[in-house]
């Protein structure tokens, strides 16, 4: 667990300071921005989870320990779950099972999502709960078979009410006992998920006006995140982008021309394990699927989107390694054996030397605790130069909340353009410092999203940013009145 400040990730922040609105009793609200508006980008459930353990202990920021140990157990209850479940679908040995389920979850990515307050560690812990309950609806009596049905759907909206695309989860576990022909059960684990999920959309309905249309991309619905862009990400680029992230975490240390011949290879092993998957755990195979489909559709980058199923990624891959390996008829058979333990071994050989690498120089925590030395140099300076009634527009607004009081804003405002965020560029800038009467604006370096755009606007208009505070890369600007 590292030492960094909550909210370096953004999201970190933000679900953090909804959950401490919801323990001091303001509802569920983003009290840093104008008007405190109702959130209806972040579903509710972990939130809700920081909220109960920051009533437990609500002194901040020590009790940063407690939420971090939150996430933590909340990754084993999942590794137990999973393994449970895989060695009974696949009925091998369990500790083969957790060696899988061991290898993949701690992942430097997966170790970086769970070692920030981030939602995943409860998404995965429901996920997999969803799928051995709804799989074992597939056997036994049809009472029986109802009541495990219900319990799958509703674990299965809870997953949902954790990441929004925990969706997924439900498809999977509908579509595996449909394909069961157990329609009254299919219909069950349904009607549970659906009568769950209508509470959340019927407040993001009523609510979702509420946000400025100008940071819709952070904090509007999904909704209006897809309006601001066509159908132009969906092409051959969006499989490749699929298929990025993995191969940077497996494939990262063989030389390139190498990678691509291991990494198609691979990729077949893995399509053929998701057909394993799909047949001895349907409810994880058919989620799988479903969630990798809502990836591949959705308009901006899948790499944390990923990292949340990697190990169900890893359990698919072994599942097709060993699946093809056990193919023994002829001369085909013995070369596609002989392929698939090459492909096994190189892969399995390239992800234990990048996960050896990343563990001997803290990769997985390295990137927080830079971005936590640099905003703690700007926090010291929001504390001693501004007053309690300052706004400060930055790039992490939830977090200079949580450490300072102080109301803040988005400096960086952008909408998705194919598969890319563009900026609304310096007059939406100027229009918006206005409109939420920020009276200071934070720059944590030239390479920071919003640099490019405050750049434009001291060039356009000069007078509308003072220079007050500069140490090192930091800069802070006081921001004049609007006439």
């Amino acid at each position: 667990m590292p030492h960094a400040l909550v909210g370096v990730f953004y999201d970190d922040g933000i679900y953090l300071a909804l959950g401490k609105s919801l323990a001091e009793g303001h509802g569920y609200r983003h009290l840093y921005l104008p008007g405190a508006p109702r959130a209806v980008h972040y579903p509710p459930l972990y939130p809700v989870l920081l909220a109960a353990l920051w009533k437990a202990w609500p002194a901040f920021p020590s009790n940063v320990a407690m939420l971090r140990a939150a996430n933590a157990a909340l990754m084993g209850a999942f590794a137990a779950l999973a393994t449970s479940y895989l060695a009974r679908r696949f009925e091998v040995r369990p500790w083969l099972t957790a060696l899988v389920v061991a290898a993949s979850t701690t992942a430097i990515p997966v170790l970086a999502v769970a070692t920030v307050l981030f939602s995943e560690p409860l998404f995965l812990a429901l996920a997999a709960a969803a799928c051995l309950v709804g799989d074992a609806a597939r056997e036994g009596g049809e009472r029986r078979a109802l009541g495990m049905a219900a319990a799958a759907g509703a674990l299965a909206a809870l997953a949902a009410l954790t990441r929004s695309i925990g969706v997924a989860v439900l498809a999977g576990v509908v579509v595996a006992l449909l394909v069961a022909r157990r329609w009254k059960p299919a219909l069950a684990a349904l009607g549970a998920g659906i009568v769950l999920l209508a509470p959340w959309a019927a407040w993001v309905t009523a609510y979702r006006h509420g946000i400025d249309p100008v940071i819709a991309a952070n904090y509007g619905t999904y909704g209006d995140f897809l309006s601001q862009t066509g159908w132009s990400w969906l092409s051959l680029r969006g499989v490749l982008e699929l298929a990025r992230p993995l191969g940077v975490i497996t494939l990262s240390i063989l030389p390139f021309p190498v990678r691509v011949v291991v990494g198609l290879a691979a990729a077949a092993v893995l399509v053929g394990g998701l057909e394993v998957l799909v047949r001895r755990a349907p409810a994880a195979g058919w989620m799988l699927l479903a969630y990798l489909v809502i990836v591949f559709l959705w308009p901006y980058g899948p790499d944390r989107f990923l990292w949340g199923v990697l190990p169900w990624l890893g359990a698919a891959f072994a599942a097709g390694a060993v699946s093809m390996a056990a193919r023994r008829s002829g001369a085909l058979g013995r070369a596609l054996r002989l392929a698939t333990a090459s492909v096994a071994v190189v892969v399995a050989g390239s992800y234990a030397a990048s996960q050896a690498r990343g563990f001997a120089t803290g990769a997985a925590t390295s990137e927080q605790k830079g971005i936590s030395a640099t905003m703690e140099t700007a926090l010291a300076w929001i504390r001693s130069s501004t007053d309690s009634s300052a706004v400060i527009a930055g790039e992490d607004e939830a977090l200079i909340w949580l450490y300072t009081g102080r109301r803040a804003v988005p400096s960086y405002l952008w909408r998705v353009r194919g598969r890319s965020a563009e900026s609304l560029g310096p007059d939406s800038l100027r229009a918006w410092l206005r409109r939420s009467r920020a009276t200071h604006l934070l720059l944590t370096g030239p390479g920071s999203d919003a640099a490019p755009t405050v750049d434009a606007l001291l060039g356009r208009y000069p007078d509308d940013l003072h220079l007050v505070f500069a140490a090192g890369p930091v800069l802070g600007f006081r921001v004049a009145e609007a006439p």
